[in-house]
């Protein structure tokens, strides 16, 4: 594994097991949860300038995300890429999985407190927890490099963010109306946009590029203003 990697990894389990060791439910640490959501909201300018920078046609509408951190320039760079690859900004890309991991996952810590402290709240928070980690090693580990380790993680983490909507919705309904309105809403599309996915090995017509980017986007989208509506209910 190359330096950068390395010190992805190293980033990674310090900032969560670092996140844990904070005050809980202080103004602090909901601000910086809450601050860590919000800047999920940089996501996809950041995908936009790598894709830009691409040498090798890239398509929004079909490719994976995954394409733009594939390190080395060619066709069958790997399992399921037989058409060309070239990411010249793929290191940022990957850094830009692995923090985005972090924001969400270290996010989930800093604010659970926020949350009725109910059992599904508690399951909720570590599901948005693997979610995050699972984002981060999908950075770390680039699918031309090891496609196990940036794949299964991968699927992983779309099982769970689903249902950890779901949980947190059904828990604030009677606290934060407004909010869990938001959150179902939020669901609908992911959830509209995974069933589309799955659907896509029958129906290769369907954008899978595309719908990627709705099933994570409406969730960075959810978790941008929850984080905006959390950190001013501290003021």
């Amino acid at each position: 594994m190359d330096t950068p990697y390395i010190m992805m990894l190293i980033v990674t389990l310090l900032a969560i097991i670092g996140s844990s060791f904070l005050p809980k439910s202080s103004t602090f640490t909901i601000r910086i949860g809450a601050a860590c959501w919000i800047l999920l909201s940089t996501y996809f300018v950041i995908e936009w300038i790598v894709l830009r920078a691409s040498t090798a046609f890239y398509s929004v509408l079909r490719q994976p995300m995954s394409d733009l951190g594939v390190t080395a320039c060619g066709t069958d760079t790997y399992v399921l890429a037989s058409y060309e690859i070239c990411s010249p900004y793929h290191l940022w890309m990957n850094w830009t999985f692995t923090l985005t991991g972090l924001a969400i996952a270290v996010g989930a810590v800093c604010l659970h407190s926020c949350w009725p402290q109910l059992k599904q709240t508690k399951i909720a928070t570590g599901l948005l927890i693997v979610l995050g980690v699972s984002y981060s090693l999908s950075g770390i580990f680039p699918a031309n490099v090891n496609f196990d380790l940036h794949t299964w993680p991968a699927l992983l983490g779309m099982l769970v963010q689903i249902p950890a909507l779901i949980l947190i919705a059904r828990s604030i309904r009677p606290s934060m109306p407004k909010l869990a309105v938001w959150t179902w809403c939020c669901t609908v599309l992911t959830s509209a946009a995974f069933l589309l996915i799955c659907l896509q090995p029958m129906v290769p017509s369907l954008p899978g590029g595309l719908l990627q980017r709705i099933f994570y986007g409406a969730v960075f989208l959810w978790m941008v203003v929850t984080g905006v509506v959390l950190w001013r209910n501290k003021d």
